[in-house]
């Protein structure tokens, strides 16, 4: 009897241990969704602790419990865009097999991640640029599959396949990322200032520059 106790004692406070951390990720989920919708509706400036706070009926000493100030927060909100940044391209290069397809494919999944997520795009890599290699150190990035890994290799696959002239792989790598880049921070910031600027016309261009790359790079 006495050596079945301690055994049952521990199995409780395990649970128990469970519950508690079931809880505990339970309301850092509940905060971060709160914030996430809240971001996309407010953008950065309106963005604060207070009213993500009060959208969820905790006090704003609760969420720092679990974030330690704004920018940890916004920090998280943009991790998962990081994530599905990262899952989009990964996607495209892994349905891709052919290399010079696959290059295609990831300038368009660049785009269209860009469109549909404008408030975490400018926050990403735009407004607060140094969150990438936060995001790359971090879990929610596998170690050698971040976004620039994954349009480094397709790069180098091209290069071995001849699809591509032979070269500097990181130098080509940015000479295609900073084209698209380009296209989707002017598409976001740029609408209504610049001529024929709207979704529309903005995937034609895409369209028009991935050819242009592929004759500019063609051995």
């Amino acid at each position: 009897m006495n050596e079945t106790a301690p055994t049952r004692q521990a199995r409780i406070k395990q649970k128990s241990a469970a519950r508690r951390e079931r809880s505990k990720q339970e309301t850092r989920q509940a905060i971060l969704e709160a914030a996430i919708q809240m971001f996309q509706r407010e953008g950065y400036e309106g963005f604060s602790l207070r009213q993500v706070a009060e959208n969820i009926g905790y006090t704003p000493t609760t969420i720092y419990l679990y974030f330690k100030d704004k920018d940890d927060l916004l920090f998280a909100v943009c991790s998962q865009g990081f994530t599905e940044f990262t899952q989009a391209l990964q996607h495209a290069y892994d349905t891709h097999p052919d290399p010079g397809e696959r290059l295609n494919a990831l300038a368009w999944a660049y785009l269209e991640f860009g469109l549909s997520h404008p408030l975490h795009y400018q926050m990403m890599f735009m407004q607060r640029s140094e969150w990438v290699l936060r995001a790359s150190d971090s879990k929610n990035e596998v170690q050698n599959s971040n976004s620039y890994t994954i349009q480094l290799n397709a790069v180098v696959e091209a290069m071995k396949a001849g699809v591509i002239r032979l070269g500097d792989p990181v130098e080509t790598t940015n000479l295609l990322w900073s084209g698209i880049h380009g296209i989707v921070s002017l598409a976001l910031n740029m609408k209504g200032v610049i001529p024929k600027w709207d979704e529309t016309e903005v995937r034609q261009l895409v369209g028009q520059y991935t050819e242009m790359m592929a004759r500019g790079l063609r051995p």
